[in-house]
C-alpha cells in the first residue's frame, strides 16, 4: 500500500530434516509468545510474567538467538534499491539483489546465500528444474531459506565434485541434497571429480551414459545458482592435485580471470582454450548460458574481476552481490 510502514511478522522457522530444535525455557516462550504474537510491550509482558522488564528484553533476545523466533519485514522496497536498479541497467541484468557488507569471510558468505535463497523462495514454482553450481556459498543457501514448500522439484548438479578435502565447496552434493529435501524434490548429481588427470579420462567419463545424462539435465535446466572463482582460488583445485602450480600459471598467462563450475573464462567471460577446460567434467560455458535464468552469487575485492567479466560474457541473469561490490561493478562494466 502507498505510504504504508514496513510491517513485521514473527514465526516460528522452519526446520530442514535433520535440524535440531534449539533449546527453548517455558519462561522464554512464553515470553516471545506474549511480545510477538500478542503484541505486548516489554512492560506488558513482564506484568504478565510477574517478572522485570530487564529480563523480558533478555529472554526476547535469547529467543531471537535460539532460533525460535524468526523477524520477517513484509516490504518489497529493498535497502539498497538505487544501487540495485543502476546495476542492473549497466550490466544487463533481469535483476541485482544487494545484501550488506560482512567483514568475516564466512558471514559475507552466508550474507550472499540469504539473498540467493531468499530469490529462490520467490521464484520457485512446481515442476521446476534448478542447477546447482559448486561453490561454498550456494552451499550455504539451504540454511537461509524461509519459505520452502513442498513442489515437485528437480535440483541438478553441474559439475563434479573437488577431492575429499576441500575447503567447503567441494561437494555439489549436499547442497543439491539439502535443496531437494528442502522442497521435497528430487536430486540428481554428477558422480565425477570436476577435474580429472588426461583429456582421455574426461572423454571417457563424459561418454558414460549416467554422466552424459546428468549433464544434458542440467543444460535443460530452468534456473542455475552458481558462484564463481577469481585468480586467488587455485587452493580450492590443488586438493589432490587437480591442477598443479605450473598448469595454473598456464592459465593465468592464458587470460583466466574466473570460473564457474570449474569452467574457466576470460576477462570478456568467454570459456578459455586451455588444456584444463578439456579435462572438467561440468557444463560447458556455451550450455551454460542457455539455462533461461543463471543466478551468479559472488562477492568481495577478489571476485570484482570475475564477476565483471561473467556479466560481460552475459553468464548471468540475476546477479547477488554485496553493496560494495555492486559500486565497484557499477564503474567497472559501464
Amino acid at each position: 500500500m502507498s505510504g504504508s510502514s514496513p510491517r513485521q511478522r514473527a514465526s516460528a522457522p522452519r526446520r530442514l530434516p535433520g535440524d535440531r530444535a534449539p533449546a527453548v525455557s517455558g519462561l522464554m516462550a512464553r515470553a516471545a509468545r506474549l511480545h510477538f504474537e500478542f503484541g505486548l510491550t516489554h512492560q506488558d509482558t513482564a506484568a504478565a510474567l510477574g517478572i522485570s522488564r530487564v529480563k523480558v528484553t533478555r529472554l526476547l533476545k535469547q529467543a531471537r538467538e535460539a532460533g525460535i523466533v524468526k523477524i520477517t519485514v513484509i516490504a518489497d522496497v529493498s535497502p539498497f534499491a538505487e544501487i540495485e536498479e543502476r546495476l542492473a541497467e549497466v550490466a544487463g541484468l533481469r535483476e541485482a539483489i544487494i545484501v550488506p557488507v560482512a567483514a568475516e569471510g564466512g558471514a559475507a558468505r552466508g550474507m550472499l546465500a540469504h539473498g540467493a535463497a531468499s530469490y529462490l523462495d520467490r521464484v520457485m514454482r512446481d515442476g521446476i528444474v534448478v542447477a546447482v553450481g559448486l561453490s561454498r556459498t550456494i552451499a550455504e543457501m539451504p540454511a537461509w531459506l524461509s519459505n520452502a514448500r513442498p513442489t515437485r522439484a528437480s535440483f541438478v548438479s553441474l559439475a563434479g565434485a573437488l577431492p575429499v578435502g576441500g575447503h567447503g565447496s567441494g561437494n555439489p552434493y549436499q547442497a543439491t541434497d539439502a535443496l531437494a529435501r528442502a522442497f521435497d524434490g528430487t536430486a540428481e548429481h554428477l558422480h565425477a571429480p570436476v577435474v580429472v588427470r588426461s583429456q582421455a579420462v574426461a572423454d571417457e567419463l563424459r561418454s558414460d551414459p549416467a554422466i552424459a545424462q546428468t549433464l544434458e539435465r542440467a543444460a535443460a535446466a530452468d534456473m542455475a545458482f552458481v558462484g564463481v572463482g577469481g585468480r586467488e582460488d587455485r587452493i580450492d583445485f590443488n586438493q589432490g592435485l587437480c591442477i598443479t602450480a605450473g598448469e595454473w600459471a598456464n592459465l593465468l598467462a592464458g587470460g583466466m580471470v574466473g570460473d564457474i563450475g570449474g569452467r574457466f573464462f576470460d576477462r570478456n567471460g568467454l570459456q578459455i582454450r586451455d588444456e584444463v577446460n578439456g579435462r572438467v567434467i561440468a557444463l560447458d560455458l556455451d550450455d551454460f548460458v542457455k539455462i533461461p535464468s543463471r543466478v551468479l552469487a559472488a562477492g568481495g575485492p577478489s571476485k570484482v574481476d570475475a564477476i565483471a567479466a561473467a556479466l560481460r560474457g552475459g553468464l548471468a541473469t540475476v546477479l547477488v552481490t554485496d553493496v560494495e561490490t555492486a559500486r565497484a561493478l557499477i564503474e567497472d562494466v559501464q
